[in-house]
């Protein structure tokens, strides 16, 4: 069902029930109103007529007999029984049928006696029945009628009620209809905007008619989105683009090399030479491969993968340890002054792979990139934070680049004469973040940079 036939159905529902409820609350308390009147006007005419015949010694049963017949249009088919403590009737209308008369019994006589006033329907009549006292004793005076004129009010109201309820709910419906439409305009317009942006026309941004209400927020939230999209879409490309460019590189050394030693038949030692420098990209093209996956895997949502304890201080004595038997060139520092007396403070929960190859980076680039070939590596806990610092004493990164030195495959200028991708911190930043940890560059005086790791202890 779409959005604009529920909506109409629900707010004709909704008018309909309320429409309902209002029209019964009418009736009911018109028929209340109708029936306690009717009421009123038996006990108030039993009383008089009791009166005047039991009072007045000039109103005999002739003359009662003739003012009722006087009075006969006010009250239909009135029915009037008195009758003495002896239960002898006194007064009745002889006049009635039977098949219209009241239904008389010593039940309700005595009903009468005990609770001095009753009333109750017999049938089609509705019964007032008093117990009267006047000066010889005291009566039952028992009147009954049927309310026809109120009755028939009852019907015609109920008539007017259930066309009206009908004819409004018809009304609603339309007028739901038309109403729901206008309502869900702005919402085909935003359908339409979106439907007409391809990926090639990912610069496209929907109108937003009013940021207040719920459409303008729900259109300000698609070019959100939509802003995300060609963000990625860009990046994508420029990861690509970058990709091939770096992958293009060591498959053209190769083949030039290959093609060139096919040229002329060559000694056994220059072809050793060529084996080993094809060798030497290959080795190249296996690292860069590697590193790519491992960029790809890594996710700041992936948090099934934080499943260790992991001993900071331990992980970066097994850092400098790999590092310089790779490299015995390197010159690895690390600074534990401050280690604290409990041992949780230099703990992190996560992924001890992963926050060993962040490490290994940092310390490869600090080493790499200074001319001392040397990095310190301190720390700094606290019962909240963990912090860890990569300080070394080269070159230093601009304050222009440093934004973008976590992007991959980007390289600062002063940087185009080392052999690198690009990748290295991009990755460092992917793990940090997947461990709840902050990154951030702070240059050093008079020269080099410093990456500091803050993990928070949750």
């Amino acid at each position: 069902m779409q959005i604009r036939t529920r909506l109409t159905v629900q707010f004709s529902l909704l008018v309909s029930g309320i429409l309902l409820i209002t029209f019964l609350a009418i009736y009911f308390f018109s028929y209340y109103n109708v029936t306690e009147d009717f009421y009123d006007r038996l006990r108030s005419k039993a009383k008089s007529q009791a009166e005047l015949l039991l009072k007045v010694p000039q109103v005999n049963t002739e003359v009662l007999k003739a003012l009722d017949e006087t009075n006969r249009d006010l009250i239909y088919d009135e029915n009037t029984f008195i009758f003495d403590e002896k239960n002898r009737l006194i007064y009745s209308n002889p006049t009635i049928p039977q098949s219209k008369s009241l239904h008389v019994s010593n039940y309700w006589l005595d009903e009468i006696r005990k609770a001095g006033q009753i009333r109750y329907t017999d049938g089609d009549f509705k019964v007032v029945g008093l117990y009267y006292n006047y000066p010889f004793g005291r009566a039952v005076v028992m009147l009954g009628a049927k309310d026809l004129y109120g009755q028939a009010n009852l019907s015609n109201l109920s008539t007017l009620l259930t066309v009206l309820f009908f004819i409004v709910t018809f009304i609603v419906t339309i007028v739901g209809w038309i109403f729901s439409k206008r309502a869900l305009r702005p919402i085909s317009k935003v359908m339409n905007s979106v439907e007409g942006i391809l990926p090639q026309k990912l610069d496209m941004r929907l109108e937003v008619p009013n940021q207040k209400d719920e459409i303008g927020r729900l259109t300000t939230t698609f070019n959100k989105l939509l802003d995300r999209i060609e963000t990625a879409f860009q990046m994508q490309k420029i990861f690509v683009a970058n990709v091939s460019h770096e992958l293009k590189n060591p498959l053209t050394k190769i083949r030039s090399q290959l093609e060139v030693s096919m040229l002329k038949e060559r000694n056994p030692q220059e072809y050793r030479l060529t084996i080993a420098s094809v060798l030497e990209d290959i080795e190249e093209l296996a690292q860069l491969s590697n590193t790519l996956l491992e960029l790809a895997k890594v996710s700041e949502h992936q948090r099934e993968l934080l499943t260790e304890v992991v001993r900071v201080d331990e992980l970066l004595l097994d850092c400098r340890l790999n590092l310089a038997e790779a490299n015995p060139i390197y010159n690895i520092l690390l600074n534990f002054d401050e280690l604290p007396e409990d041992d949780t403070w230099l703990e992190v929960t996560g992924n001890s792979t992963l926050l060993k190859t962040a490490f290994l980076n940092l310390m490869d680039n600090a080493c790499k990139f200074s001319d001392n070939h040397a990095v310190n590596v301190y720390l700094q806990p606290s019962r909240k934070n963990l912090t860890i610092g990569f300080s070394d004493q080269g070159k230093g990164i601009p304050a222009v680049d440093q934004g973008l030195v976590f992007q991959p495959f980007f390289r600062s200028d002063n940087t185009a004469n080392i052999k690198g991708y690009g990748i290295g911190l991009s990755l460092v930043d992917r793990i940090v973040k997947l461990h709840n940890g902050n990154i951030s560059i702070q240059p050093n005086q008079p020269k080099g940079t410093t990456f500091r790791l803050t993990f928070s202890h949750l």
